[in-house]
């Protein structure tokens, strides 16, 4: 048995399940999740609630399996059979649900929390506001691909909560889906003025695309590949922006730079083997693209070269480097 094991244990011999709670959490951050596992299991043993979410949470987001694809749930439910109206894990079943692909049982979840939020949140104490459950739910939706029902939602957080950098950007997206280009651009617009986000870029081109402005649209698409290093996981988002590029290219006559954005698109989706539908579909078009401009035999076949740039780290480093050595040559009088 482990220091930290023994030390629990006195813990929750003396009703302080809150340090014993600390201590697993501890634990877990120097990746000792047997004892951190163990300390849940001896706090659940005794009845305290916090520790059958916070095992629940283990399984929702930092194991492996998220225990065989239960993502936690069985423990939300545990939790939920002694104190059911618990907006925190509520909201944490509804991502769970989400995750094993029950969206409409997810969406449920996240409306009754939002619903009934007044009365549960003085049961108690929620982590997160009335305002944040609707967020919640809007991003859910907005996985989900369900953009009309995020559309009429985002109205609804506007009309009860004002809009705000992440409601303006996910409006921009949402209005870009169903078919509201100009409105789109005004709400990313409004967004990109607060930060630049790949996401926020990418809407936004898409936007321009749909209006046939591709001299605009292709300077966003370059944008999201300046920050494409920063994603790894959403191939859809990342074949997007670079087929979208070289088609601006193709559209506004520029076969040569198109080729480069085609090759890069062709090669990505080459390295991911059997695709979806949708990706499988675009990789003919590029494809079907690249043979049609090389028949024309006046362009080479280039590949896409990304350009290196220098952290502000690196640049001042650099730039002392620089200045050292001509400090040193006019010591030497050379400059003079």
């Amino acid at each position: 048995m482990s220091d930290a094991i023994k030390t629990a244990k006195l813990y929750i011999e003396e009703k302080n399940c809150k340090e014993a709670l600390k201590l697993a959490r501890k634990r877990h951050g120097k990746d000792d999740v047997e004892d951190y596992i163990t300390i849940l299991n001896l706090l659940i043993e005794n009845d305290y609630l916090p520790a059958l979410e916070e095992k629940g949470l283990y399984y929702q987001y930092y194991d492996e399996t998220h225990d065989n694809g239960d993502y936690g749930e069985k423990y939300f439910d545990m939790y939920l059979d002694k104190q059911p109206r618990s907006i925190n894990v509520l909201c944490d079943k509804a991502l769970s649900q989400f995750n094993k692909g029950n969206i409409d049982e997810s969406i449920e979840l996240m409306d009754k929390s939002y619903e009934k939020y007044k009365s549960y949140s003085a049961i108690e104490k929620p982590r997160i506001s009335k305002k944040e459950v609707l967020m919640g739910k809007i991003e859910l939706l907005i996985q989900s691909k369900r953009y009309e029902e995020a559309l009429t939602n985002l109205n609804t957080y506007e009309n009860n909560f004002s809009g705000d950098e992440k409601s303006d950007l996910y409006k921009g997206q949402v209005l870009q889906k169903v078919g509201k280009p100009r409105e789109a651009i005004e709400y990313l617009n409004k967004s990109l003025l607060n930060e630049d986000t790949l996401l926020a870029f990418n809407s936004r081109g898409d936007a321009y695309y749909n209006l046939k402005q591709y001299k605009d649209a292709l300077k966003d698409y370059k944008n999201c590949i300046h920050y494409e290093g920063k994603i790894e996981d959403d191939l859809e988002l990342i074949t997007n922006f670079n087929y979208k590029a070289a088609f601006c290219c193709v559209n506004m006559g520029n076969d040569q730079e198109a080729i480069k954005y085609l090759n890069k698109t062709i090669n990505m989706l080459n390295e991911h083997g059997r695709l979806p539908n949708d990706l499988e579909k675009i990789y003919q078009k590029c494809s079907f693209e690249k043979e049609r401009i090389m028949k024309k035999g006046d362009v080479e076949d280039k590949e896409f070269r990304r350009s290196r740039f220098f952290s502000a780290r690196t640049s001042l480093i650099i730039l002392a480097v620089i200045l050292i050595f001509y400090l040193i040559l006019k010591f030497f009088g050379y400059g003079k």
